[in-house]
């Protein structure tokens, strides 16, 4: 009987770890296969306004999905929040988008998280093309609605090693801008 309370901790506890050193054994992002497009979507935000992907092209995107049933997706939104305000916000939009039916408790994890970035409610859990295996799982978008890059569980955003990555992405697109004929 205890093995029944203890396994589900135990899954979780080896799931969290590995997913945790992976990212700390420099392994922040599994590399996409070049031009898979970012599905579209039409979702909305807290107020009821309806967003669309399309709407930050142009500039990279950090999609990032989760759940209110996961305690590391919450607590993985302070970190993301102080990413968002080291990283030139011209260049990088964060998009969090809350995977569930409810929005119970949402607006207080984001006030108490003091988000500023755009969340998006997938109430009908739409996305399930994205290739989502475990909350919480990010993706990088780039500036022309391709999927670069996914990250399969919790990451810490605001590490230096993150945001030297993050900084290379937005560098390297505005060398590439800069090198192209007009």
């Amino acid at each position: 009987m205890m093995y029944k309370i203890i396994f589900p901790f135990l899954i979780v506890f080896i799931s969290f770890t590995s997913l945790s050193l992976n990212a700390e054994e420099g392994k922040l992002f599994d590399e996409y296969p070049p031009n898979v497009v970012a599905e579209n979507f039409s979702l909305p935000d807290m107020q009821g306004t309806k967003h669309q992907l399309d709407e930050f092209r142009g500039k990279f995107v950090l999609v990032n999905f989760w759940a209110m049933s996961c305690n590391v997706c919450k607590s993985e939104m302070t970190t993301l929040q102080s990413a968002y305000e080291l990283i030139d916000s011209d260049e990088l939009a964060i998009v969090s988008i809350h995977a569930g039916n409810s929005y119970d408790g949402v607006e207080e994890v984001i006030t108490l998280n003091k988000v500023s970035y755009t969340v998006l409610f997938d109430t009908a859990l739409q996305l399930g093309e994205w290739g989502i295996p475990i909350l919480p799982t990010t993706f990088i978008v780039d500036p022309d609605g391709n999927i670069r890059y996914r990250a399969v569980g919790t990451r810490v955003w605001n590490s230096p090693f993150m945001i030297d990555f993050l900084q290379s992405l937005l560098d390297s697109n505005a060398s590439q801008a800069v090198s192209k004929p007009l």
